[in-house]
């Protein structure tokens, strides 16, 4: 399946901006068995950035991360808005993308026009439609890293959501 020219896109700003700033980066990098969009570091953590334009399976994810993992690298996935969102606001592929929320401490992450920037975010039930909440962007660098479910992943810590009262997450 070859890949969409978001994700081409994506990834190619990914690691060009990575390099630009100094900082190690390989693209299409072998980890394990698997091979992974973007290998870098983002402060002391080696970080294999997944770009999503399309869903994957959910045993294909866990075999990903377990091989990230078992590297020494946390998982980044990193979806595109078009893997998110159709007709302006409707939620797509909604299960596949809350199993990636509940393995990255209840959140989600979108690129930005800014490489060294993502978009933290999360999807859920809200009044019986099911909700995209957004935040702003934060920097690569403001990343936490955790291992949850025996995967290393990603997280950002402290965030306050506009909606409190959401299922699913």
């Amino acid at each position: 399946m070859s890949e969409s020219h978001t994700h081409l896109d994506i990834k190619a700003d990914l690691y060009w901006s990575q390099i630009e700033i100094g900082i190690f980066a390989r693209d299409e990098k072998n980890i394990g068995k698997t091979r992974t969009d973007v290998l870098t570091y983002v402060r002391d953590y080696l970080v294999a950035v997944e770009i999503q334009h399309t869903p994957l399976s959910m045993k294909s994810v866990q075999h990903r991360m377990l091989q990230h993992t078992r590297e020494g690298a946390h998982t980044l996935w990193l979806f595109t808005p078009e893997l998110l969102i159709y007709n302006g606001n409707q939620i797509r592929n909604f299960n596949w993308v809350l199993f990636i929320q509940s393995i990255q401490d209840g959140m989600i992450f979108m690129p930005c026009e800014n490489p060294q920037k993502i978009m933290p975010a999360r999807i859920g039930n809200a009044d019986g439609q099911k909700i995209l909440d957004k935040k702003d962007p934060i920097d690569l660098d403001e990343l936490d890293f955790e291992t949850m479910q025996g995967l290393n992943t990603t997280c950002k810590k402290g965030l306050e959501w506009d909606t409190k009262e959401m299922d699913g997450y």
